[in-house]
């Protein structure tokens, strides 16, 4: 997959419970998986923000991606096996995270998550390979 022409998507995550903390950042395919590069800030006033974290979801734990379009924004939905991955990004729970989108994104943002499910289908695949061959 040639992800040179991988866009790179403006994203938010807001912490649901306490709705304290809120994370901006980037979302951008990469070769070994999906980047989130993001700052996390206090949702009142947005002056306390933490430094620049990043997390890498590798294919292989990736288990389903998908857009959602709505009226006004649109919403990214990441599944992951490990807990681990995204313990730190606020809204994430049990593996799973929602990040929204602002609608001017929308588009750019369905046609990169459309991108990342043919690379988890191909990881997919592959492992079966690699299973078989054994």
């Amino acid at each position: 997959m040639d992800y040179t022409n991988s866009q790179t998507i403006p994203f938010e995550s807001v912490d649901y419970h306490h709705g304290l903390k809120v994370a901006k950042g980037l979302l951008k395919l990469g070769k070994e998986g999906i980047e989130l590069e993001y700052q996390v800030q206090d949702s009142f006033v947005g002056v306390f923000k933490s430094e620049v974290q990043n997390i890498l979801v590798p294919y292989k734990d990736l288990e389903s991606i998908h857009f959602k379009k709505g009226w006004f924004s649109g919403k990214i939905m990441l599944k992951t096996s490990s807990l681990q991955l995204m313990q730190e990004l606020p809204g994430s729970e049990q593996g799973e995270c929602v990040l929204k989108v602002k609608r001017k994104h929308r588009e750019e943002a369905r046609q990169t998550i459309s991108q990342a499910r043919i690379a988890l289908s191909e990881q997919k695949l592959n492992q079966l390979d690699e299973g078989s061959e054994e």
